[in-house]
Order: C-alpha cells, then sequence, then structure tokens
C-alpha cells in the first residue's frame, strides 16, 4: 500500500493509534480533578477522535482487502506480541469506532453532573474499555489476545460497578465478572488444545494466530476446541445458558456504558468465534453437525431473550434480554453458514454470513440507540419502572422519537436497518432445500420459523414499551414533570438513529464492503447481481427468487401519507368529538391505562415452561389483599443454584482441612510429595 505519510502509512498504523490514543487517554483521564470540571466536555470530546481512526482503519482495509502484520518489540521472550488488521478485524474495528463516537458524544451530558470521583473513574475507565477491545481485535497472537480480553473484561467490570455504593451493583458486577473469568478459562484451554497440534518436534508451539491456523488436530480434539471456545465467547456474548450475568449488569451500568457493553462487547465476543471457527480451526475442521449446534443454540437464545424480555418492566433489564435475543439472531446466521459451507453450498453459506455480519451493525446502532434513550429516560423521570411511565412524546418529544426509531429498527420494520438482516437471515434459510439430509433441512426450517416468532414478538414487546412510556398519561409526578434532555445526549441519540435510518435505506455500501470480508474468508464473494441497479433493487441470491428495494418502499410510505394528508385535509365531513370511555367511572385516571405486566400476561401463560413465577394470591383472610408475582429466570433453578449450593458444601469441607495443627499440615505435605514423585516417575 502506498505511504500516506511520513509517520500513517497503513490502514493498521491508524488502527494502532487509535488503540494508543484511548489508553493513553484514559490514562489522563485518571488524572483530572474537580476543578477542571469545565473541561470535561473537551475531553469526552477527544476521545471522539480514536473512535474516528479506527472507523476509517476498518473501513480502508475492507475497501482493499488485505492482510498486514506486525512484530513489536516487546513481549515475552521468543513471543513478541503481534498485531494484525485483516477484513474480518477492520469490520468489527469499523463498527467499534462508528458506534463510540455518537455514545461519547452523549456523555458529555450524561455525566455533567457527576461528582469528581465519578468522573476520574469514568473518564478512565471508559477509554481503556474501548481501547482494549479495539486491542482484542488487532491482536494475532494468543498472548496479545488475551491480555486485551482481559483488560476489557476488567475494564468493563469497573465500568458495571461505577455506583459500587450500592450493594445489588456490587453483587451485579461480581457475577459478571465471574463468569467473565470462567469464559476467558474456557478460552485459554481452546488455545492450549489448537496450539498442542502445532507442536514442532522438540520445540514448543508458535503462539501466533498464523501458525496456530496450519495446525492439524484430530476430529475429536477440533470438536473440543469448537466447543470450549463457543462457550468462552459465548460466555461473554451471553447465549444460553450463559447468558445470566447480562440481565443483571446492564441494569446496574450507567446507560453509555451499557449501550458500550451491548452494542460493542457482545460483538467482540461474536469476533472470536469467528476468528477462532474460520481463522485458526479452519474449514478443513468444521463439520455439519457444528452449524447444528450453533443453529440450535441461536434459535433457543434468540426464543428465550423475547420471551424474558415481554415479561420485563424495568427498561434497561427488558434490552437486556433483547441483547441475547439479538445474539441469538446473529448466531441463527452464523450457524447457517457453518451448515451450508461445511455441505458444499456457497452461495447461500455467503448470504448467511453477510446477514450474521450485517446484523452485527445493525444491533449496534438500534441497541445502543434504545440503552442511551432509556437511560436518559430513566435519569429523568427517576424511575426503572415502565409502570411508573406515561406520555414522554408529549413532555420529551425528541428522546421518545428516538427510542421510536431504535425500537422499529430492532423490531424488523422496513424500511429501517434491522429488516434488512433478519430479511438476508431468511433468503439464506428458504435454501434449505438444497441440503441433501432431512435432519438438516428440518433443523434450518425450525430455526427459520423460531426466528419469525422472535422477530414477532419483538414487535409487541415494543409495542409494549412504546405505548406504556410514551403515549397516554403520566403515571407519577416526576414523569410529569419530566422535560427534554440536554444536547449533547439528543446528538449522540440523532447520530444513531441516522445510522439505522441510512443503513436501512442504502445498504449496498454496507453489503460491497461485506463483500469483501466473506470473500477473505471463504473465497467466495455476497452475489450481488448487476443486472439491475443495485442501488436501488437488492437481490441477495437471484432477481427471480426475491428483491427487496428499500428506497421504493420508503417513497411508497411517504406517497402513502401525502394522499392521506390531501384526503383529510379535503374531506367535508365534520370531525366528531367525544369523550372517552371510562369504564363507568367519571373520571379518567393513569391507573386505567394498560400495564407493562398485563400486556404480557397472555405470553406468560402459553410459554409458562420458559419462565419460573412466584405468585402471592390474596386470600380472604387478608385485611389488605394484594397480589405480587415474581418471573425468574428458570436457569438460575435448574443449573446455577444446585452449581452454587455444591461449590458452599465443598468450600465448607474446604474450611475444616484449614482449621487443623501443623503436625498435620505436615503430613498433608508429606503425602502431596509422594503422590508427585509417583506421578512424575509414571510419566518417566
Amino acid at each position: 500500500m502506498g505511504q500516506d505519510g511520513p509517520f500513517i502509512r497503513s490502514p493498521l498504523d491508524l488502527a494502532e493509534l487509535a488503540l494508543v490514543a484511548w489508553i493513553a487517554l484514559g490514562c489522563i483521564g485518571a488524572l483530572l480533578t474537580g476543578s477542571l470540571k469545565k473541561h470535561r466536555s473537551l475531553f469526552f470530546g477527544c476521545l471522539t477522535l480514536p473512535g474516528m481512526l479506527a472507523s476509517v482503519a476498518g473501513t480502508e482495509i475492507m475497501a482493499h482487502p488485505v492482510r498486514i502484520f506486525r512484530e513489536l518489540s516487546f513481549g515475552l521472550p521468543g513471543e513478541p506480541f503481534r498485531i494484525a488488521l485483516d477484513p474480518l478485524s477492520g469490520f468489527f474495528l469499523m463498527v467499534l469506532g462508528l458506534v463510540s463516537i455518537p455514545v461519547l458524544l452523549f456523555s458529555i451530558g450524561f455525566f455533567r453532573d457527576a461528582g469528581p470521583a465519578k468522573t476520574r473513574w469514568v473518564l478512565f475507565w471508559l477509554p481503556v474499555f474501548l481501547g482494549t477491545m479495539s486491542g482484542v481485535l488487532l491482536a494475532d497472537d494468543v498472548l496479545t489476545f488475551l491480555l486485551f480480553w482481559e483488560g476489557m473484561a476488567l475494564a468493563s467490570f469497573f465500568l458495571v460497578v461505577t455506583d459500587m455504593q450500592d450493594d445489588p451493583v456490587r453483587k451485579a458486577g461480581f457475577l459478571y465478572l465471574l463468569m467473565a473469568q470462567a469464559g476467558t478459562g474456557l478460552i485459554l484451554l481452546s488455545f492450549f488444545l489448537l496450539a498442542n497440534g502445532h507442536s514442532p518436534e522438540g520445540g514448543l508451539p508458535s503462539l501466533s494466530f498464523e501458525s496456530l491456523s496450519h495446525a492439524s488436530v484430530s476430529r475429536w480434539i477440533a470438536w473440543a476446541v469448537f466447543l470450549l471456545s463457543f462457550a468462552g465467547f459465548g460466555a461473554k456474548a451471553g447465549i444460553v445458558p450463559l447468558h445470566v450475568w447480562l440481565p443483571e449488569a446492564h441494569p446496574a451500568a450507567p446507560a453509555p456504558v451499557s449501550a458500550l457493553m451491548s452494542g460493542l462487547m457482545l460483538k467482540i465476543a461474536v469476533y472470536g468465534m469467528i476468528r477462532m471457527d474460520l481463522g485458526l480451526l479452519g474449514f478443513s475442521h468444521i463439520v455439519p453437525a457444528m452449524g447444528i449446534t450453533v443453529l440450535i443454540l441461536g434459535s433457543l437464545s434468540a426464543l428465550f431473550g423475547v420471551l424474558h424480555a415481554l415479561m420485563q418492566h424495568d427498561p434497561k433489564r427488558l434490552l437486556a434480554y433483547h441483547s441475547i435475543e439479538n445474539i441469538g439472531i446473529i448466531l441463527i446466521g452464523f450457524g447457517l453458514f457453518l451448515l451450508f459451507a461445511s455441505t458444499g453450498h456457497p452461495v447461500p453459506a455467503t448470504v448467511a454470513l453477510s446477514a450474521s455480519l450485517f446484523h452485527v451493525l445493525n444491533h449496534a446502532l438500534f441497541k445502543s440507540l434504545l440503552f442511551l434513550g432509556a437511560g436518559t429516560i430513566m435519569k429523568k423521570t427517576g424511575t426503572h419502572d415502565l409502570n411508573d411511565l406515561g406520555g414522554l412524546l408529549r413532555t420529551m418529544p425528541a428522546t421518545a422519537s428516538f427510542f421510536l426509531v431504535g425500537a422499529l429498527a430492532i423490531s424488523g420494520l422496513p424500511p429501517l436497518n434491522g429488516f434488512l438482516s433478519e430479511w438476508l437471515t431468511f433468503q439464506a434459510a428458504l435454501r434449505a432445500s438444497s441440503l441433501a439430509s432431512f435432519l438438516y433441512q428440518s433443523v434450518v426450517v425450525l430455526s427459520a420459523a423460531l426466528l419469525a416468532l422472535s422477530s414477532a414478538l419483538t414487535a409487541m414487546c415494543f409495542v409494549k414499551v412504546v405505548g406504556v412510556s410514551c403515549l397516554g398519561q403520566a403515571r407519577s409526578v416526576k414523569t410529569a414533570l419530566a422535560r427534554e434532555t440536554g444536547t449533547a445526549e439528543l446528538s449522540g441519540m440523532a447520530f444513531l438513529a441516522l445510522g439505522c435510518l441510512g443503513a436501512g435505506i442504502f445498504p449496498f455500501p454496507v453489503l460491497q464492503l461485506l463483500s469483501s470480508v466473506v470473500n477473505s474468508l471463504t473465497g467466495h464473494s455476497l452475489p450481488l447481481s448487476a443486472e439491475k441497479n443495485p442501488w436501488l433493487w437488492l437481490s441477495p441470491v437471484s432477481y427471480s427468487r426475491a428483491q427487496y428495494s428499500p428506497v421504493v418502499l420508503l417513497l411508497f410510505f411517504l406517497l402513502i401519507l401525502f394522499a392521506l394528508s390531501v384526503w383529510l385535509r379535503r374531506s367535508k365531513k365534520p370531525v366528531r368529538v367525544a369523550p372517552s370511555w371510562n369504564c363507568g367511572y367519571p373520571v379518567r385516571e393513569s391507573r386505567m391505562q394498560e400495564t407493562a405486566d398485563a400486556f404480557g400476561q397472555p405470553i406468560r401463560h402459553f410459554f409458562a415452561p420458559f419462565f419460573r413465577m412466584d405468585r402471592h394470591l390474596p386470600s380472604p383472610e387478608d385485611d389488605h389483599p394484594s397480589y405480587r408475582l415474581k418471573v425468574r429466570d428458570p436457569f438460575w433453578n435448574a443449573v446455577y443454584d444446585p452449581i452454587a449450593s455444591a461449590l458452599s458444601r465443598v468450600s465448607e469441607v474446604a474450611e475444616t482441612i484449614r482449621n487443623r495443627r501443623i503436625s498435620q499440615y505436615l503430613l498433608y505435605s508429606v503425602l502431596t510429595l509422594i503422590l508427585l514423585l509417583l506421578f512424575f516417575e509414571e510419566g518417566a
């Protein structure tokens, strides 16, 4: 590649500069004091500059697909740290930079009233979090990857416990850290198994990704690497049943942190899955059963996430469950890709992988927008309960409108971006008939049906959220007194809303970039036909199968609205105004409105096996009768509570062993030494 200047010679230089700038700015942020309060806005503005560099570097490497790598001058003896940039890491780096900019703009206003200690805390850990995420994407060997991966986990943990004076926040943070460390252990074990398959004679295995990609392992080792890495990265991504930290951490974290974690950090875990399966393990070790495994867990995560989201009345907890759902949608696309690619069907495989990556971008945009909108609403109204909201479209029109854009996008409604990635996933699934095995066809059709059901339930969920929070009357005094937020917060949400609209109306540039990513991984490009104008008509496979034009659809919607407005203006019929029916009561009150809990009642009964419900029903003897319902995650009772009880018993036994006399400790040491000598003697 040609030189761009005396210092910046390639996209990798831009990406490396962004990484170093974020880490350096984090160190500077830790030194800020309350006397520099007026410079907070300037500092957050400076944090957007590395985001711009990252997005430019990622876009350039996708536009000119090459692999650029570099060995750093420091590291461990014989194992220097390595970094690299290719179209896959470039795509995720572009998403990282693109989404970080509006979230940081939003943070200018959101943390305006924070105290000095909290400000220094956020100004240090927030850029470190962004820098370590970019480091994970640039890592080109096991040590560098794990270094930044652990840095990302620790930075996100400290951001989750920003308000650590609250006990629920600390519990949520430690649960997240526990799951993150368990996932890291599984990832480390998968790297160990893969490295052993490339051990040279009489020497240590190389830990570079380039060397590991040439490893030849047995079928069972390949399965072990696949399952361990999938579980390890899945714990970070929040797939079922490793999702339990997500609904606890997001309500505890500040809104910008939740936006970055859900919009970006979960996608870094998806990047890890793709890098491990396609970049390191390789197509030679991928079998159809692996695709089936991903499809089943992705479908389960999508359905489970949206069902539990319907039961929530805390906006951020609701959005956390929708993150589980959308990770499931991404995995459905990735599972379809693995299945089609391993059975020799490159066309539907490229469509499925493109759909999965497109949904990575789409989810980063609309989920960040929704978390920022929910954070603004909760901050202005002082409540975490949807049942206390109402009428926000009148009191906070801009915030409610931006939140509505995100709700339409996540519901998969055209012409917004959420529709396109789900539509492409369906287009890939419709090629199930090309699979030779009836079992494979059945799994693909079932996963497509569950995806359709999840999409419909998502629309239902956000009808509840928007209807209860933005329409009707305010259900509390603070909600009635809430007013619009500041310019910084609105500008961040506006940027993301425009991204949702732009990616939905003009998907062709995004798909062009994704085609280079898919081609770098598979050797096949997305079959974008040139028979018609691709900027106007999108056909993922062929024009005889499916066509979609977001521009034409948008113009059609606008034409219908224009025709209706003209007809209403010219209509001679008088408008009839009458009071609304108050169910026989003389005065209409906010309590007469539909509640968030009542809205999900039919789903709660129809899908009862997905929930664990604790009810308190009033009895005739109660002086103050009340009805309480608590919906719990069934995986807590089925999986995690027994594990916690077993660990507690083991700890009690270990405690009894610890409290002994010195003579017994000496006996333990002698027995341990004898066992070690016997072990090493047998090994020799």
